[in-house]
């Protein structure tokens, strides 16, 4: 009965949170990045926190550097559906591939890697950015009711929910508190493209080569910071979290992508967390 598994859902979580933090090992499926969401692991990693004795001035660069790592997975999860779709749409568009044919020569694209990140280059990226900015601009527009959304951006936003249904691109955080550390995994349904994992290497190097100066705040200079899609701003704020905490992020935090998903590990020493001064 130990191991018996519980599901809880959006408020439920918050209502039975003294028996969950009473674990050692969580499991989140997440569906967006919602303000409600946000406030739900927000509550839970500060009672993680509380439970392992962390210094509290600890918790604004753990959170953050979460909802920046949770917030890749959403927009990693958009920019796949969009590639799809405008992939797909490509193959039908010269009339001359039935559908099924397209469908089975889009599977077979996403199989394969250097395919795959060839077809990036042939969709444009510039393109899948704006589409992803777009949407997520229209969503928190809508979220928070501060305009009325027109009819055109209506009918968008339901046409993109439908194929995000279709595809059932999901993304799944799991806690686990070790005798050491303080282990974190988000995975997210979609894989990063090959030049995009590259850059975003490159980009965290030569952060850590200014950190190693004592100047990796110097990272977010314009003349620094690569703002190119999947290798900008999110990545370099999780990794400053750990400068800031005295942690190396290069071991501490790592990417893993495979043909149809992306893992982010975090690693937060506990006696780190205990002992962090400013």
């Amino acid at each position: 009965m130990g191991n018996e598994k519980i599901k809880y859902k959006g408020q439920e979580i918050l209502e039975n949170l003294d028996s969950i933090i009473a674990r050692d090992h969580f499991h989140f499926e997440l569906k967006g990045l919602t303000k409600s969401t946000r406030d739900v692991v927000n509550e839970i990693v500060q009672r993680i926190l509380d439970k392992i004795g962390a210094n509290p001035l600890t918790s604004f660069h753990l959170f953050s550097g979460l909802m920046e790592v949770l917030l890749n997975a959403v927009k990693g999860n958009t920019r796949f559906v969009i590639f799809k779709d405008e992939l797909l749409s490509k193959l039908q568009s010269s009339g001359q591939t039935p559908e099924q044919e397209a469908e089975e020569l889009l599977d077979t694209i996403l199989e394969t890697e250097p395919l795959r990140d060839a077809m990036q280059r042939y969709i444009v990226p510039d393109k899948i950015k704006k589409n992803v900015q777009k949407i997520l601009t229209l969503q928190d527009k809508k979220r928070t009711r501060k305009i009325n959304l027109s009819p055109q951006d209506q009918e968008f936003l339901e046409l993109v929910r439908e194929k995000s249904k279709k595809y059932n691109l999901k993304i799944s955080m799991k806690i686990e508190i070790r005798e050491t550390e303080l282990y974190i995994r988000i995975r997210n349904d979609s894989p990063i493209m090959g030049m995009d994992l590259s850059r975003i290497q490159k980009s965290r190097q030569l952060h850590a080569e200014l950190a190693k100066e004592g100047k990796s705040a110097e990272f977010f200079r314009p003349d620094f910071l690569d703002e190119k899609e999947s290798a900008g701003f999110g990545i370099a704020m999780v990794d400053e979290g750990f400068y800031n905490l005295g942690l190396d992020p290069l071991e501490c935090f790592s990417i893993q992508t495979s043909k149809h998903t992306t893992s982010v590990y975090l690693s937060y020493p506990i006696e780190a967390l205990q002992k962090m001064e400013f």
